[in-house]
């Protein structure tokens, strides 16, 4: 570590010793702080539980049905189905507890067409494997009153707050409605729609808001951005790096949401945590590296698959579909963007001050330490 001189020093009117002093305390308490907080745990969890399902809601006359695919153990636990016996299973308990499911599923999602309610009935179960996790699916068949080209309208409510299973969750819904066709996203602030009434441009902004704030609510995917602008040179570096890395995570997003690729989360998830922990060690030892854009490309094949985890689709390849994934993996990029234009210039501003090299060292030690946080905490659940 380079000396503090008088001449860098002199305008700032304070002592070389007494600026080397304070760095080093601040790097002291901030490592320590970085500690504490990981030891506590109420900081070291990267995502607020959430979860993602699916919904195919097709009219056929009169009739509408509806395919719906969402966490087995949130819904079993939403609609208090219990626990299976040591020798029953899974699709046993569907079975044995059919009409408290219907009951909690009828109640909460409902069809109705030019304002009347369309009758319920769960006419089919079953439990699938998705990323490595179980998913229950529901055959939901809507008996509609009035004319099949009349005005539908679909209201979701399932895992709402009453429930208490989950912090946020989304709900991919592509429907065949009324003569119309489109997606829409059910989540916490969206509940209801109208069939013909979801226009494309509305779609494309709502998957863009999504993509938004899938990274700037995922702490480990700034963390890792933050590393990476951490041990980079210059502008240039930053171009390179996050070109790398953006092709390289928009590749998997789209493999992992078409459902091409599927790697379990108790995979992927453990290390991505991994992937902060290696930036943040070699900024310590020696900054950027020669090689760093192509780690850098492989670490971003992992978080586009994390991403992908956010987004998946029931239908198959349209350019509805991709419209939606384009403008989820915009979002994205948007998001990462405004991270890169807020915390690089600060970063650059602080590296004119001799002391940076200090803070440089602290800053990726913290995102260093919660990446390993995070490492055993995935690993071991």
């Amino acid at each position: 570590m380079p000396p503090v001189t008088e001449e860098l020093l002199a305008h700032q009117r304070i002592s070389p010793a007494t600026a080397t002093t304070w760095a080093r305390w601040g790097a002291t308490v901030a490592v320590l702080t970085a500690a504490l907080l990981a030891m506590l745990g109420s900081f070291a969890s990267a995502h607020v539980r959430s979860t993602e399902g699916t919904s195919q809601i097709r009219q056929d006359g009169s009739t509408v049905r509806y395919e719906l695919s969402v966490e087995y153990d949130l819904l079993a636990a939403a609609a208090g189905l219990g626990s299976p016996d040591a020798a029953e299973g899974l699709q046993r308990l569907l079975e044995r507890q059919h009409d408290r499911l219907a009951s909690y599923l009828t109640e909460r999602v409902t069809v109705s067409v030019d304002g009347v309610q369309c009758e319920a009935e769960l006419v089919g179960t079953g439990v699938e494997d998705r990323q490595g996790l179980r998913y229950a699916h529901s055959s939901l068949v809507y008996s509609c009153p009035g004319s099949p080209s009349g005005a539908f309208t679909v209201r979701y409510g399932v895992f709402s707050e009453t429930d208490a299973v989950v912090d946020d969750q989304i709900n991919v819904a592509d429907y065949q409605l009324g003569g119309s066709t489109g997606t829409f996203v059910f989540d916490t602030a969206h509940h209801e729609f109208e069939a013909g009434k979801t226009g494309f441009f509305s779609a494309v902004a709502r998957f863009a808001v999504m993509g938004g704030e899938h990274i700037l609510a995922g702490i480990d995917h700034i963390l890792f951005l933050v590393t990476l602008l951490l041990g980079a040179r210059d502008w240039r570096s930053v171009v390179r790096l996050a070109s790398a890395f953006t092709v390289a995570h928009s590749v998997t997003l789209g493999l992992g949401a078409l459902g091409w690729v599927a790697v379990p989360s108790a995979i992927v998830e453990p290390l991505i945590a991994l992937s902060i922990v290696y930036v943040a060690v070699e900024n310590i030892i020696g900054g950027e590296s020669r090689h760093r854009t192509f780690v850098v490309f492989g670490f971003g094949l992992l978080h586009g698959l994390g991403f992908a985890s956010a987004l998946s689709f029931t239908d198959g390849l349209s350019g509805r579909l991709l419209g939606a994934l384009l403008s989820f993996n915009v979002g994205i990029e948007l998001g990462q963007l405004l991270i890169v234009v807020v915390l690089f210039p600060v970063l650059l501003f602080i590296r004119r001050y001799q002391w940076s090299a200090y803070w440089h060292t602290a800053a990726a030690a913290v995102a260093g330490a919660f990446g390993l946080v995070w490492f055993f905490q995935r690993f071991l659940a």
